[in-house]
């Protein structure tokens, strides 16, 4: 008789507990590192500097500063010389902002219409904004000198022409650095305008070839309107940008002559680092961050508004 071996028995399967997760816990774990790096990267300086403004402290040692509350802002009010920067800021700011968004536009509709040499034109445009803003100080620092190549250009019309020292005129000097801006970084917003020209409604150019609308009203009625949360964007970009401008005003001028290129980046690192008065500087700072979220906020409110008539 064959031996027949014994039927193993069935083990009894455990029921492995499943864990549920719903979409929104999901998303909000997907989303905590990214909250995270910003409220230990931004939140928290941010409400750091709040707090010192409130003090009286020279930044040396942890403990050793007097709260004297809203003074540094009363002392604000009354300095001469935080207003002259404050005022050259939004010059600055407004200046910089209404030039490389008209230049940046023009190029980006010029390579947009694919002419010869195009390719060539966008990479040598965006180059400037791959270099170091301390390289192009000092590059426009000798070409505005007075032996520089602005005053060798003068001096090809104008031989008896004395050379202007161009960033050592009160009266010259913050144009200088908002030349050299404006040379860095129009290629950016021409690749920013560039990237929104195409994704354009064809079938709206088409429809205002076919009506007759010349080059000129397509622009205005159809591209500018389509392009509007791009422009916005890159509004918002320029203005947050000339509100903290430093590296470029710090290395062309240092603030002088006469502090009539001192911004309020450049005045409170003087305070800060030269005068040891870290209230001061954090109460500047919260000035730059106040309008900074101000010109935000304003973003939003428009984005808001012309998605509502749109």
């Amino acid at each position: 008789m064959a031996f027949t071996p014994p039927r193993p028995s069935r083990i009894p399967r455990i029921a492995s507990p499943r864990l549920s997760v719903t979409p929104g816990w999901l998303g909000l774990a997907f989303v905590l590192p990214s909250v995270a790096v910003f409220g230990l990267f931004l939140v928290l300086p941010v409400i750091a500097v709040a707090g010192i403004s409130l003090l009286d402290w020279a930044g040396f040692r942890i403990g050793d500063w007097i709260f004297v509350g809203l003074d540094q802002f009363r002392q604000m009010a009354g300095d001469p010389v935080f207003w002259r920067s404050f005022t050259n800021t939004l010059l600055f700011t407004v200046a910089t902002t209404v030039v490389l968004n008209i230049v940046g536009f023009a190029y980006a509709l010029l390579i947009a219409s694919h002419v010869r040499g195009s390719t060539l034109a966008k990479s040598a445009l965006f180059l400037p904004v791959l270099l170091s803003p301390v390289i192009v100080a000092l590059m426009w620092t000798r070409l505005l000198d007075a032996f520089g190549a602005a005053n060798q250009l003068i001096a090809l019309f104008a031989p008896k022409a004395r050379p202007t020292l161009f960033l050592g005129d009160p009266d010259l000097a913050l144009a200088g650095v908002i030349v050299a801006t404006v040379w860095q970084f129009t290629g950016y917003n021409m690749l920013l305008y560039y990237a929104g020209l195409q994704n354009l409604p064809r079938d709206q150019l088409e429809a205002a070839a076919i009506d007759g609308a010349g080059k000129g009203a397509s622009i205005r009625n159809v591209v500018v309107p389509s392009l509007y949360p791009v422009i916005g964007t890159v509004l918002l970009l320029n203005v947050i940008g000339g509100l903290r401008v430093f590296d470029l005003v710090y290395v062309m001028t240092r603030g002088g002559p006469n502090r009539s290129t001192e911004v309020l980046a450049t005045y409170m690192y003087e305070q800060a680092f030269k005068f040891s008065d870290m209230g001061y500087a954090s109460a500047i700072a919260m000035v730059i961050v106040v309008l900074s979220i101000s010109a935000a906020a304003l973003r939003i409110h428009w984005g808001s508004r012309m998605t509502e008539d749109g």
